[in-house]
């Protein structure tokens, strides 16, 4: 038995970069409870389960705490299907954080990361490939089907003039992800001792830095620069310089790159290869400015302090001052047939017109204005379309920004308004990408749409303030507090996201999670000065200040590298020498073993009513009485998802007279408050039973998780009316007064909405003819025909 488990062992470093691949592209309940298997498999022996004993340590408990409760969490969330899908990214990154520290030794932790960034170089690739040449990332698509994993290539790759959205279709996320990559290459490009190591260095951090580039996320920008900083002031005098010069030509190189690569993207043919093909040239370029221009002038300048700090200061104000000439030198550009070039001016209320302008050929334009509220909305104030030549139009009040939408073919060189205000074109010091994302900084709207998210979160947070919604429950109860209804699984910070499903106990979990990554590393650093620290510590502030503006914790890749960051720290802090008590190893191994395996079972409990289910609507030799009966198995073994086999189970209950089993599948219904849940309770069980009370409440209560949801409101109300097709006389005192009480409520939801919620013609006729014959005092028969002939379409008189 030791002879094949130091088999496993030998072999893991080499299968090691698979498992990462394979965990942060491979997103699918399968495959989780495959790869908890297999990493029960590898981890089994005793040397690997005394390295996990070993490993005990508070951030240990940290990631097993946070990753335990949430996902309990789904265990109480009322929306089992996103309660699943969320586990299923907890879950499988766990298992690998167990893995990488039962199997990976000390001397393995840089090992773990050459993995780690041999898969975000290999991410980044992807990402460029995806947007370009789709190759690679067709191959991607076709493994990960096998996977049950969809990578639709239709879908990933480029936002026309915007940025690449990568393999995830998510600029944010994969830029999250690349920014771990840029600091593990730049970390290993200076402390690798070959120059074949700093070579690879020097091409991965090359590749993730075009890739991190042209996904243009500003969030993770924004937080990349907070992180450099912290990695620069971590890092100590002795490296400080060259890796300032580092941060600095890898920013010159990538720039000279980006507008060589932007014409590229998005295009067909031999030229499409070429984006992909400049990643490693990148990184060649970085790897060559570092070996014959760093290295000797960060040694010339090593004694010369004052030298050096004049040095960074005035490379940083040369960046400074290109950041702003970037921002504000602009010139003409030229249209190209097809595509759209939008500008934004900010301009006062009045009148304009379009007075001077240079222009090859013909330029149409779409002029329109987003004030506070529209750009909470993304809706827009269209002022003008046709001819730019000939454009005039009104800016209204409060108008935040005005937007120009041109298309056309040629030059333009310049388009001056009225008043002297220049609209600007091109901007020479910027590739186009960088340029049309950079628009309208002062009025943002997606960053002014998540002061929405933040402000509904807290609101859904205040409602459930200490377990919260559960996995999963922000996008299923979201709803239920919007002044205006849009779709979002996320609120786009982890803070609030993390209060919104776990409540306090989540958050108490999350920031000891980090409060235990920060006492790790200040502890060690007090006697230990390995440059892994300062690097770790800037992965760290990267994943605390991209967790504020963005759901890149909410995703299983992003999960996986920061898991992984987190047991390279805890390797790195452990020493073999000091012994850990028995009970504290078994007491580790058990936590994240125990976790893992029972919620692997309920993943696997989940798949097997799937297809167990799929057999019974197939299978044509049962009695609905064996029906009913086997669909309560189907119901036990789903413990997440389980409104469509209860509905079944009740629904052919009722048939075959089982009225028990079908009223304790109604009241289980019910109890989810979720708005499926009890549409189907209304309509396949009150409804046939005669109660009409409990009907119209099931209704309501389904409602109010569905309360900004026009489209919600309108299922209901035609609920309502086939209601109406399989009642007599004598229920309509009760019918008419859920009726009305439904449209009361709705007028409530009206008031100070931002968005009105409005019936469909059919519906609000029902609502008019309940109003009238309650207002009117119409009952039984005569209210019945009432309602017949307003259902019929027929206008009625008092």
């Amino acid at each position: 038995m030791a002879v094949v488990q130091d088999r496993r062992g030998n072999w893991f470093p080499v299968i090691l970069p698979l498992i990462l691949f394979l965990t942060v592209t491979a997103i699918s309940g399968q495959f989780a409870v495959a790869f908890v298997v297999v990493a029960l498999i590898l981890a089994v022996g005793r040397e690997p389960m005394a390295l996990l004993g070993q490993r005990a340590s508070l951030l240990t408990a940290g990631v097993v705490v946070y990753s335990a409760l949430y996902l309990c969490s789904g265990l109480w969330s009322h929306f089992g299907a996103y309660a699943r899908e969320e586990s299923i990214k907890a879950l499988v990154a766990l298992a690998l954080f167990g893995l990488v520290l039962a199997r990976v030794r000390k001397t393995g932790v840089r090992g773990l990361l050459w993995s780690l960034n041999g898969v975000l170089a290999l991410v980044g690739l992807l990402c460029i490939d995806a947007s370009s040449w789709k190759v690679l990332s067709g191959l991607l698509s076709k493994l990960m089907g096998l996977f049950a994993s969809l990578y639709d290539p239709a879908t990933m790759g480029y936002e026309v003039g915007v940025r690449i959205t990568g393999i995830y279709s998510n600029a944010n996320v994969s830029a999250g992800m690349l920014a771990f990559g840029l600091i593990l290459s730049l970390y290993l490009l200076q402390n690798e001792e070959k120059e074949k190591g700093r070579l690879l260095a020097g091409l991965t951090l090359g590749i993730q830095a075009l890739a991190f580039f042209l996904s243009f996320s500003m969030g993770a920008m924004g937080a990349f620069a907070v992180t450099c900083l912290v990695y620069l002031v971590c890092v100590g005098k002795e490296g400080r310089l060259r890796l300032f010069f580092l941060m600095v030509e890898s920013v010159l190189v990538t720039l000279v790159c980006a507008f060589v690569a932007y014409p590229m993207l998005g295009k067909t043919g031999a030229g499409a290869l070429l984006p992909v093909a400049l990643a490693p040239v990148c990184g060649l370029a970085i790897w060559a400015l570092d070996r014959f221009v760093d290295l000797p002038l960060a040694a010339a300048m090593a004694s010369k302090g004052k030298a050096v700090g004049i040095a960074i200061g005035g490379l940083i104000a040369l960046m400074l001052v290109y950041a702003v000439a970037a921002m504000n030198i602009t010139g003409g550009t030229t249209l190209t047939a097809g595509t759209t070039l939008s500008r934004a001016v900010a301009l006062e209320p009045g009148e304009y017109q379009v007075e001077e302008m240079s222009w090859e050929n013909p330029v149409q334009v779409r002029v329109y204005s987003q004030n506070e509220q529209e750009l909470m909305m993304h809706t827009q104030t269209q002022l003008y379309t046709g001819d730019l030549a000939e454009a005039t139009f009104t800016v209204p009040q409060g108008s935040r920004v005005v937007w120009f939408e041109m298309r056309g073919e040629g030059d333009l060189d310049q388009v001056i308004l009225s008043g002297g205000t220049k609209v600007p074109l091109g901007y020479p010091l910027l590739p186009g990408f960088a340029a049309n994302r950079l628009q309208a900084l002062w009025a943002n709207q997606n960053f002014i749409q998540r002061l929405v998210f933040f402000r509904d979160g807290l609101k859904l947070w205040s409602q459930s303030p200490f377990i919260g919604w559960g996995a999963g429950g922000v996008e299923g109860q979201l709803t239920a507090v919007q002044s205006f209804y849009y779709e979002s699984k996320y609120i786009h910070n982890h803070l609030i996201q993390i209060m919104d499903e776990a409540g306090m106990l989540g958050l108490a979990a999350f920031l000891f999670l980090l409060g235990g990554a920060i006492w790790t590393l200040v502890k060690r650093w007090k006697w230990d000065r390995d440059p892994l620290l300062p690097m770790l510590a800037a992965c760290l502030a990267m994943m605390i200040s991209h967790s504020l503006t963005e759901v890149v914790w909410s995703t299983q890749m992003y999960q996986v590298v920061v898991f992984t960051l987190f047991a390279a720290l805890i390797i790195h802090n452990s020493d073999p020498e000091i012994r850990v008590s028995q009970a504290k190893q078994r007491g580790t191994a058990a936590a994240v073993c125990g976790v893992t395996v029972l919620f692997t079972l309920l993943q696997a409990g989940s798949i097997a009513a799937a297809y167990q289910f799929a057999g019974l609507t197939q299978a044509g030799n049962l009695t609905p009485e064996q029906f009913v009966d086997k669909m309560g198995m189907v119901d036990f073994l789903e413990v997440y998802d389980d409104t469509t086999y209860k509905v079944n189970r009740m629904a052919n209950a009722l048939q075959t007279g089982q009225t028990g089993v079908a009223t304790r599948c109604a009241q289980d219904l019910m109890a989810k408050e979720e708005f499926d849940a009890c549409y189907y309770a209304a309509a396949y069980y009150y409804l046939p039973m005669g109660q009409l009370p409990e009907y119209f409440q099931a209704t309501w209560v389904g409602l109010k998780q569905e309360a900004s949801n026009t489209d919600a409101w309108n299922s209901i109300f035609n609920l309502y009316r086939q209601a109406f097709a399989q009642l007599t006389g004598e229920h309509m005192e009760e019918y008419i007064s859920g009726v009305c009480q439904t449209g009361e409520w709705l007028d409530e939801m009206n008031v100070g909405r931002m968005e009105e919620i409005s019936l469909t013609e059919e519906n609000q006729l029902l609502l008019d003819g309940a109003r009238q014959a309650q207002s009117t005092g119409l009952s039984g028969q005569n209210a019945y025909d009432l309602l017949s002939l307003v259902l019929e379409g027929v206008q009625t008189e008092s």
